[in-house]
């Protein structure tokens, strides 16, 4: 099915909505409606991504078929069921019903910090894919999948406090900038030229400012022999080397 129109959001109350069309949200610091159209989560279902689903109708409704993955938390329990949403607040959560998730629904989850928080568009009354009857999961269980040749950001905090000996962190981002202590300065239209500055007996660990330029510099050293992987988040760093990084 077609994404809900503004037109047809605004004769069901909602104001300053939004609809994704990749299945992820696009607009993190939106305060209006964030809609998940069906064929993004479907997209999500088939390929196995991490995500958490609520189905806000009631239990008994739930039983009788609820969306693959969903755990039943009645909207009127909502509000009470805050501490058992996963503590990683950068992970999808799909709120559903029968119809249009409330605002108030969406509203309540997003303030508590979940930026990707989305409504399915027209609910289970609009889903025309696979039902699943019985009792939905007892709790939330969410622990996000790395894409290939990333690198958790556990991880590359540990790599950047020089506690892997047999690892280099490899900057992409425009020269010029403050690095972190003992990183390599290459931007990412240079890399090609410049793979020769890089040792091939060490794992490159690579960052930019959100993860894009890094993911594409992946591809060029992998392509010409390096091993390497890179830290898909938001890595801010200042000019006396000190250094944030924070899930997207």
């Amino acid at each position: 099915m077609s994404p809900l129109s503004a037109r047809e959001a605004v004769k069901l109350g909602y104001t300053n909505v939004k609809v994704l069309s990749t299945g992820l949200p696009g607009w993190k610091k939106s305060k209006g409606l964030v809609v998940m159209p069906a064929n993004g989560l479907k997209k999500m279902i088939s390929q196995d991504t991490s995500y958490v689903l609520i189905d806000l109708r009631s239990k008994e409704v739930a039983t009788e078929g609820h969306l693959k993955g969903a755990v039943s938390i009645p909207a009127d329990q909502l509000a009470a069921a805050k501490d058992k949403f996963p503590k990683d607040k950068s992970a999808p959560v799909i709120l559903y019903s029968y119809g249009q998730a409330s605002a108030e629904s969406f509203a309540l989850v997003r303030g508590w910090g979940y930026k990707n928080a989305t409504v399915l568009n027209g609910g289970a009354k609009a889903w025309d894919g696979k039902f699943f009857p019985g009792q939905t999961a007892s709790k939330i269980v969410y622990v996000k999948k790395l894409k290939p040749g990333e690198i958790t950001i556990v991880e590359f905090k540990q790599v950047a406090a020089g506690k892997s000996t047999d690892k280099i962190i490899l900057d992409v981002r425009d020269s010029g900038v403050a690095t972190i202590p003992g990183a390599v300065n290459i931007p990412l239209s240079e890399l090609t030229d410049r793979l020769a500055e890089l040792p091939k007996d060490k794992e490159v660990i690579i960052h930019c400012n959100t993860g894009i330029m890094a993911n594409m510099a992946l591809k060029t050293l992998t392509d010409n022999g390096y091993k390497a992987r890179y830290v898909d988040a938001v890595v801010q760093v200042s000019d006396d080397g000190s250094f944030d990084v924070s899930s997207k």
